[in-house]
């Protein structure tokens, strides 16, 4: 292999890298917007490079649930964020969604669900993720509500044979979990992992 074709591997195998480092992030109004949060910071200190869509519901959840200005506190730990009525934002072309290691919505709520699974692309979170199903892409939606009805089980069922992966924010008591943060980490590492990327924030099962 010559001079030049060194370069040209070296090239691409960094082009491919830097796509592999990029995430989309939604969050939704759902209860459990420190999900969201906590998603983003471990993945931005982790190096690779988020992107936030956060929608008007979010922000109230936030401001009622947890105290806190959500725009402010992710700001913090991401200089890619998005509010669900910047259409024109990157995220909106689906050519977008091929450089990235995939998408979360953490917490997604029902309401999301409901759209994405009926290809209504009525802001920038919904347009998202429905260019990732219709590109083959990675998608994972953290659904917290409980209990589920039949529409709602519908929907679930609907994405997932359109390419989605639905992950209950179901926590697991295996590990033993001492405090609340053991909890959320356990939700976050587990949702991280179905982008195939490996983290240590939970203890996984082993005998």
């Amino acid at each position: 292999m010559d001079e030049r074709m060194v370069k040209e591997a070296r090239a691409n195998e960094t082009k491919t890298t830097k796509k592999r480092k990029k995430v989309i992030i939604g969050v939704s109004g759902s209860s459990g917007i420190i999900y969201g949060i906590r998603a983003i910071e471990f993945l931005s200190k982790e190096g690779y490079d988020t992107y936030v869509i956060i929608t008007k519901p979010a922000i109230k959840v936030a401001e009622d649930e947890n105290g806190i200005d959500l725009l402010s506190e992710v700001n913090k730990f991401s200089k890619n964020v998005f509010t669900e009525d910047q259409i024109d934002a990157p995220m909106a072309s689906s050519s977008f969604t091929v450089i990235t290691k995939g998408m979360i919505i953490i917490p997604c709520s029902i309401n999301t669900l409901a759209y994405i699974a009926s290809g209504i692309t009525s802001n920038l979170l919904t347009r998202t993720a429905i260019n990732f199903l219709r590109t083959k892409g990675r998608l994972v939606l953290v659904i917290r509500e409980t209990p589920l009805g039949e529409i709602e089980l519908q929907n679930a069922l609907k994405v997932t044979r359109a390419g989605g992966i639905i992950m209950p924010a179901s926590p697991g008591f295996y590990t033993k979990p001492k405090t609340v943060d053991d909890i959320i980490n356990f939700i976050v590492g587990k949702s991280i992992d179905l982008l195939g990327i490996r983290n240590n924030l939970y203890h996984r099962w082993s005998k």
